[in-house]
């Protein structure tokens, strides 16, 4: 049940995302999101020289767009969705930033070169995705890990933190997520 609560959670979410990237309020959706997005990442500390990684930036790619916009760095965000990444691309070109967007799946990405990953709170399956996290990046990769708040783990099941990493801070989110910044153990 809790399961499927979430893949419903996911899917409506995706749907509003596609929506909302067709109408001018895209804007507004990418701004009201941008103080969260700048709190949360109070906790990493964001340089020149970082190869940023947004695993699932979905068709409003508002993460990668706020942290651009505020920190100098490389950014590539991945989406499984052919029409997310499509539509992501073009939001990205709107705002001339230099945030690269493709089509690509965790699973069989290349990870080996990024310094931070973010990984968002929808993309599954996570426990195989760690597992490579785990095998195939840095040493000293900083990675965020998306996940509701604790009271929601009624609705949407507990989350774990993946075998293999240690919590070195987290972040409660103004929108009922709370972000891990995990370090390999």
């Amino acid at each position: 049940m809790m399961q499927k609560s979430k893949r419903v959670h996911d899917y409506l979410f995706i749907f509003l995302e596609k929506y909302l990237s067709s109408l001018p309020l895209k804007h507004a959706y990418i701004k009201f999101f941008e103080k969260a997005t700048l709190e949360e990442f109070e906790i990493v500390d964001i340089n020149e020289n970082d190869t940023i990684l947004h695993i699932g930036c979905g068709p409003l790619p508002n993460t990668l767009i706020t942290l651009a916009q505020h920190f100098k760095a490389n950014y590539t965000g991945i989406d499984k969705d052919k029409e997310a990444v499509k539509i992501a691309r073009k939001i990205v070109k709107e705002y001339r930033l230099n945030i690269k967007i493709e089509e690509g799946d965790a699973i069989d990405y290349p990870l080996q070169h990024f310094d931070i990953i973010i990984v968002s709170y929808g993309v599954e399956p996570k426990e195989k995705i760690f597992k490579r996290l785990r095998k195939e990046t840095k040493e000293n990769v900083r990675i965020i890990l998306r996940k509701q708040w604790d009271f929601m783990d009624t609705i949407y099941g507990r989350n774990i933190i993946p075998e293999g990493f240690k919590v070195i801070g987290y972040k409660k989110r103004r929108d009922f997520l709370k972000s891990y910044l995990l370090m390999k153990v």
